[in-house]
């Protein structure tokens, strides 16, 4: 009886599971399984790729979202196609055989095409996920570095770059607050926009161990962002992902993709290094915030060449305080615009409504966010540019605040050099604001100047450096031109000059300044050459008569004694910017006063005066603390009868410049070339031709030292500036020689 009772439960068990049993059969008979999971596999692979593809071919937001419904309604039909078709020898066919029928058999090839298939999914799906996870991957730096790249605008409105640049900025600006993370400046990374460069080459030029490089798309309301994380020696992908997001999303969208940057490239920057990123949005306006980064754009473009661009930085960060009065970041970079647009005015010393202006806007910024390091940097400039105390612990508050302020380290630098006894420490400021800003021009020059003048032998290896990180900017290289001349060192000047020829970067500057640089390095050195190149220049193109390489040549003239064609240039330039431009008339009265030319030197100098205490531009004549403009000044007073004011005026700079000067090495050869000049015109002899050493110490060939010059004439019987004058002929002669030279070899090596 057990036993009959067993057998009857195994039977009504066996019949239950009969069913479904055969219609599993039936389903992996007709193909159905194998269908699925192909489709599975297949689609999830599609989607992957999809969304790594979609975002750098400037897909629409919407054509992910897309793709995966379509996959997913495709799933039943698939299954539905499976179980109503089948494939045989003869190809597609309806499946019309009984359910207990045997299904046709597929021979050759095709017989084992689903395991392939199947085969090739799985290996990619399993390709896909590894490369979504931290196998394989470079290990993370110990000492992380990172560098921004400016994000690709993919809206398809060049408009919108602005938006996508200030996206960039914004996450840059946030990694900076991170403890530890040393984040390259936006004026150095951003240099490389639009040049196809490899990911490992920038991180080379940069220093930096890591690039972030992304996409944005703005469409509408929608925000969709992708970014990626390379490890900067060997390429790889150290993180990706992407945001989509409302527009409204956008500072939500900045901390995520900051944090995760963070835990990425920092292992150390967890918990309380997340804290630094976490930040609330800066205004509650979203308008505000597109005329914030529209300023920022802007005041990136600043410079004495590019005063409208700052000019326009102010006007829309007025625009967004407008809408937003407590937008304390616009109100910071708003004080900067006006601090810096303040000193940009021809006489180089603030003009009381810009300084108002600027103090207003300062003490704003300080009064809404006092921790705002931007504006402690606002506010420490415009003490340092009005020689009021507190610059120094502003600059330090503002480099406490954040360490990674490029432009707070190259303030304080500057605010160092001129204190007594401060020389390492503003060499220490230098070389963290290079660090923090590889591709600034100015803080590049600062440190050359600072290597030239402690360590000779090291300068033609750091003037090659400058030649590898500005390789693909041929106008950085032709902006090197001017200062290493006029810091007194000619052959580097034209190694500079010849590196810009074969740079492999778009040039941009006009060809007034490209023909300025090819003549310049020759300043001294041979006066005829610049001539010729100059006035084959000319012949070549007429219109650049109009720009400022005619001052290059009117210096030439004037040092080779040619009156006539010194009188010719002044009547054109009268004639094309007016006789009473004051630029022109301050180098007239230079040069006449020169001549002994007086009456028309005091006419000139009448239409110049207030000659700037500092240089806006470049010429002998130009400007009261270089370019040597206070002994011509002083013989023309003397000599039209105003021998009192000149006596006064003499004293005035000789007390200020001997206090001043022998504390100020970052002026370099131009200091002690315009105190020996000043002590010439007074006759104190020894005190000149002591300054005139100490030049002739610091560089090969200052710039400003000229023999013919009437008040270096009067040195002229002295033993030790006879001495001197032998050895700077003889230092010409080397550097003559060793300037033709690069020039041959230069040469040769473009001859195919």
């Amino acid at each position: 009886m057990a036993r009959q009772h067993s057998r009857s439960v195994i039977s009504r068990v066996n019949m239950a599971e009969q069913p479904r049993t055969d219609w599993l059969a039936q389903l992996r008979e007709r193909g159905v399984l194998r269908v699925g999971t192909s489709y599975g596999l297949g689609a999830f692979a599609l989607v992957q790729i999809a969304d790594i593809v979609f975002a750098e071919w400037g897909f629409p937001p919407w054509a992910l979202r897309a793709l995966i419904v379509t996959a997913a309604i495709g799933f039943p039909v698939a299954l539905l196609l499976a179980w109503f078709l089948e494939l045989g020898d003869h190809g597609l066919q309806r499946d019309s055989a009984p359910a207990d029928a045997p299904r046709p058999r597929v021979h050759g090839i095709r017989r084992y095409a689903d395991v392939l298939i199947i085969g090739v999914l799985l290996v990619t799906v399993a390709v896909l996920l590894v490369r979504q996870s931290d196998f394989g991957k470079p290990p993370l730096p110990e000492s992380p570095s990172l560098a921004v790249l400016p994000f690709e605008n993919l809206s398809g409105d060049e408009a919108q770059s602005y938006f996508s640049d200030g996206l960039a900025e914004e996450v840059l600006d946030r990694l900076g607050q991170v403890p530890g993370l040393l984040v390259v400046a936006r004026s150095s990374s951003f240099s490389f926009r639009d040049q196809g460069l490899d990911v490992r080459t920038i991180a080379e030029r940069l220093g930096v161990a890591a690039v972030l490089e992304g996409a944005v798309r703005r469409d509408g309301r929608r925000l969709r962002l992708s970014a990626k994380l390379i490890d900067g020696k060997t390429g790889y992908q150290l993180w990706s992902g992407s945001f989509d997001r409302e527009v409204t999303d956008v500072f939500a969208v900045q901390e995520e993709l900051a944090r995760a940057v963070i835990d990425a490239i920092v292992p150390v920057a967890r918990g309380d290094a997340n804290a630094a990123v976490a930040a609330t949005p800066p205004t509650t306006s979203l308008t505000a915030y597109d005329l914030f980064l529209l300023g920022r754009a802007a005041q990136t473009l600043r410079g004495p060449a590019g005063i409208v661009h700052l000019k326009k930085s102010v006007d829309h960060f007025e625009q967004a305080l407008k809408l937003d009065p407590g937008f304390a970041r616009a109100q910071g970079a708003l004080a900067n615009s006006l601090v810096l647009l303040m000193l940009y005015n021809e006489t180089g010393v603030p003009a009381p409504e810009g300084l108002r202006r600027a103090e207003a806007a300062v003490y704003k910024a300080l009064s809404l966010n006092p921790d705002s390091s931007e504006a402690r940097v606002a506010y420490a400039n415009l003490l340092r540019s009005t020689q009021r105390a507190g610059a120094e612990d502003a600059y330090r508050r503002a480099i406490e605040l954040n360490p990674n302020n490029a432009e707070a380290w190259h303030g304080y630098a500057v605010y160092l050099a001129v204190q007594p006894g401060r020389g390492e420490e503003s060499d220490a400021a230098t070389r963290r604001a290079l660090e923090l800003d590889p591709r600034s021009l100015v803080t590049w020059a600062n440190y050359l100047r600072q290597v030239a003048r402690k360590d000779r032998s090291r300068l033609n290896e750091e003037m090659a450096r400058v030649a590898v990180v500005f390789r693909d900017v041929p106008d950085a290289l032709m902006g090197f031109v001017a200062s290493a001349v006029m810091d007194g060192f000619p052959v580097e000047a034209l190694r500079f000059s010849l590196a810009a020829r074969t740079s492999d970067g778009p040039v941009t500057v006009s060809p007034d300044q490209a023909r300025f640089s090819s003549a310049f390095p020759w300043r001294n050195v041979d006066e005829d050459r610049v001539v010729r190149e100059v006035e084959a220049a000319l012949a070549a193109n007429p219109a650049l008569r109009k720009g400022p390489i005619m001052f290059l040549l009117i210096d030439a003239y004037g040092m080779l004694g040619d009156e006539p064609r010194l009188r010719d240039l002044f009547a054109e330039l009268a004639t094309s910017r007016g006789a009473d431009n004051r630029d022109l008339n301050a180098r007239m009265a230079f040069w006449y006063s020169v001549l002994g030319r007086y009456d028309e030197a005091a006419r000139a100098l009448a239409l110049a005066e207030p000659i700037p205490e500092d240089p806006m531009s470049g010429g002998l004549g130009i400007s009261i603390n270089v370019f040597q403009a206070i002994p011509a000044k002083l013989r023309v007073y003397r000599a039209t009868g105003r021998e009192a004011e000149a006596n006064d005026l003499a004293q005035h700079y000789l007390a200020k410049w001997r206090g001043l000067r022998p504390q100020s090495p970052q002026a370099g050869a131009f200091a002690w070339v315009d105190l020996a000049a000043l002590a010439a015109s007074e006759g104190h002899r020894d005190e000149a031709v002591d300054a005139l050493r100490r030049a002739m110490d610091e560089s090969d060939l200052p710039y400003l030292f000229r023999p013919a010059l009437p008040w270096f004439r009067n040195l002229e019987g002295h033993p030790g500036y006879d001495a001197l004058v032998r050895e700077r002929e003889a230092r010409i002669v080397r550097i003559r020689a060793e300037m033709l030279a690069l020039e041959t070899a230069a040469k040769q090596e473009a001859t195919p």
